[in-house]
C-alpha cells in the first residue's frame, strides 16, 4: 500500500539526473536536464515514515540486492525496493536500502547501492516535477496560499484555492538548486512575507520533504510558516504542520463571455444562469472537466456545481453531474459555441438568460472563453517547456526551463503573448515559426480542451504543433494535428 506520492528528478553530485533506461531498464547517472527518462516516483510506503520505493517513469521499481547491484525491471516492488529516505540540512536527500543498510549512489553508468557510508556520491537533489503553475495547500490549516495584492503580502487563508491571487508560479533555480515562488503579479515571495521583484537570496528556498509533503527553507536555515495565517519565514528546529505544504498542479479557470451581448456568465443565487454581469467574480468563473472516453466537458463553478440544460430548455446549476451537464465545445477561431448533448445549441434571450435551442451556430450562441487565473503563459509538451532558442530570438518546444509570456486578452476573444524578458511580442515568420520578435501585438488563438490542456492557433489560423527537435510551428490544418499543451 502507497501513503502518498511525489514525482521527482534526482541530481547527483555530478551534476546529473539519475536516469531509467527503458531498454534493459538499466539505471544511470547521465541526464543533464529533467525528460521523461529522469523522472522518479517517490512512494511513501507508510504515514510519518522514511520507507520509500522508488518507481521510474516506465512503472518499474528500483530494487539492491544483497551485493549492491541495482536494478529496475520489477513491475510491483519486493522487499528489496524499500528504502530509507534521508533529508540531510542542505535539503539533498540519501536512499539507504532496508535490505543491506547500504546507500544508492554512483555516477555515469556506475550506480550502485553498495556504500556503508554517506559520502555526496549518496546524495542527490530533488527537483520537483510539476507543471510550474501551482496552488499551495496547508493540510494543518486547510487552506491555500494567496495573495493580497494591495499590501503584496501572502496570507493562507483560502478555502479553495478560486481566482488568480491563489496560482503560484514554481521557478527552479539550476544553478543553486534551490526555488522562487512567483505571484500573479510577477514578484516573489520573500523571506518576510513580502513580495520582491527579482530573483534574490532573499527570494530563494531549498527544498525539504518532509513525510511526504515539502518545506521551504531559506538562507538562513528558517522555514516558510503560514503561522497565524501569515506567510513568512520563522526559525524551527521541527517543522510543525504551519511548515509543510502540498503543492498541486492549479487548474486553468475561465469566464464565458457571450458575443452577442458582451456580458459574462454568472452563477448567482437561484437555479438560473444569466449572461447580464460586466465584471468577473468568483461567481463567474469554471473549470473545465472532460469525460476522456465522451470528449465532451461540462462547466464546474466555485460551489462545485456544474452547469446543466435544465427540463425547460434553460440553463440551470446543478449539484449533480449527469447527462445534462456535459457539452462540446465547438471552436471556429476565437469563438466558441457549446453544444448540448441533445445536439442543440445554447443561446442567449433578450434578457441575457441562458437556454438551449438552435440546432445551427448564429451571432447568439457565440461565446469566448477567457482565461481567470492566469496572467502568464507557460506551456508544456512531451518534449519540455516552450522557450526562446539559444542565441536567436525563435520560439523552441524542448527547453529543460520554461520562459514565462505575459497573456493579453482583447475584447473579441483573442490573445496576444510578450516575452517579458525580451519585451517583444509573439508573432509568426513566413515558414510558420513563432518567434519573440514582434514590436507589436499580434492575435493568436486559444482553445481551452481541459483546466489543463490547451491548443494554440498562429495568426494563419492554423494549429501550433510541436516536435521533438524542438520545432514549434503553426502549421496543423485542424485540431487532430494539434498538439496539446499543459498550461
Amino acid at each position: 500500500m502507497t501513503y502518498k506520492v511525489l514525482l521527482f528528478g534526482l541530481i547527483n553530485s555530478a551534476q546529473k539526473y539519475l536516469t531509467g533506461e527503458v531498454f534493459n531498464y538499466k539505471v544511470n547517472a547521465t541526464g543533464s536536464s529533467l525528460k521523461k527518462s529522469q523522472i522518479w516516483t517517490i512512494e511513501f510506503t507508510k504515514e510519518d515514515s522514511p520507507m520509500v520505493h522508488i518507481k521510474s517513469s516506465f512503472n518499474r521499481y528500483i530494487a539492491a540486492d544483497k551485493d549492491g547491484k541495482i536494478t529496475c525491471d520489477q513491475e510491483a516492488p519486493s522487499p528489496n525496493c524499500v528504502f530509507l529516505m534521508t533529508v540531510h540540512p542542505d535539503g539533498r536527500v540519501s536512499f539507504q536500502s532496508e535490505c543491506s543498510k547500504r546507500y544508492l549512489g554512483g555516477n555515469q553508468d556506475n550506480i550502485t547501492c553498495f556504500a556503508q557510508a554517506i559520502s555526496d556520491s549518496e546524495k542527490w537533489v530533488p527537483h520537483l516535477v510539476i507543471h510550474p503553475s501551482v496552488n499551495m495547500f496547508n493540510p494543518g490549516r486547510k487552506t491555500y496560499l494567496r495573495l493580497n495584492e494591495q499590501n503584496g503580502r501572502l496570507y493562507c487563508d483560502k478555502k479553495q484555492p478560486w481566482g488568480a491571487d491563489c496560482v503560484m508560479t514554481l521557478y527552479f533555480d539550476i544553478k543553486e538548486k534551490k526555488y522562487a515562488i512567483r505571484t500573479e503579479t510577477g514578484n516573489f515571495i520573500a523571506f518576510n512575507g513580502k513580495t520582491e521583484p527579482e530573483v534574490t537570496y532573499r527570494t530563494l528556498y531549498r527544498l525539504e520533504i518532509r513525510n511526504g509533503m515539502i518545506c521551504l527553507r531559506d538562507m538562513h536555515g528558517k522555514f516558510l510558516s503560514v503561522k497565524d495565517c501569515n506567510v513568512k519565514t520563522i526559525k524551527t528546529l521541527n517543522p510543525s504542520s504551519d511548515e509543510l505544504f502540498i503543492i498541486d498542479p492549479s487548474p486553468g479557470q475561465i469566464s464565458i463571455m457571450s458575443l452577442a451581448n458582451e456580458r459574462y456568465i454568472t452563477c448567482k443565487p437561484g437555479p438560473a444562469v444569466y449572461s447580464n454581469v460586466n465584471d468577473i467574480k468568483d461567481a463567474g468563473n469554471f473549470q473545465i472537466m472532460m469525460d476522456s472516453t465522451t470528449k465532451k466537458v461540462c462547466f464546474q463553478n466555485i460551489s462545485k456545481q456544474y452547469l446543466a440544460v435544465g427540463p425547460k430548455g434553460f440553463i440551470e446549476v446543478s449539484k449533480y453531474l449527469d447527462f445534462h451537464c456535459w457539452f462540446q465545445i465547438i471552436y471556429n477561431l476565437e469563438k466558441a459555441a457549446l453544444k448540448a448533448s441533445d445536439g442543440r445549441f445554447v443561446t442567449v434571450n433578450a434578457g441575457g438568460q441562458l437556454l438551449v435551442g438552435p440546432i445551427a451556430i448564429g451571432r447568439q450562441e457565440e461565446f469566448a472563453l477567457k482565461f481567470t487565473n492566469r496572467s502568464q503563459l507557460i506551456l508544456q509538451c512531451e518534449y519540455g517547456f516552450i522557450g526562446i532558442m539559444p542565441g536567436k530570438q525563435r520560439l523552441v518546444c524542448n527547453r529543460p526551463m520554461y520562459e514565462a509570456s505575459k497573456i493579453i486578452s482583447t475584447a473579441d476573444g483573442f490573445y496576444q503573448f510578450k516575452i517579458a524578458s525580451l519585451d517583444k511580442y509573439w508573432e509568426m515568420d513566413e515558414e510558420g515559426f513563432i518567434t519573440a520578435t514582434g514590436e507589436e501585438p499580434v492575435n493568436f488563438t486559444i482553445e481551452v480542451i481541459t483546466s489543463e490542456q490547451m491548443i494554440l492557433r498562429g495568426p494563419n489560423g492554423k494549429c501550433i504543433v510541436a516536435e521533438a527537435n524542438g520545432r514549434f510551428k503553426a502549421v496543423g490544418q485542424d485540431a487532430k494535428s494539434a498538439t496539446l499543451f499543459r498550461y
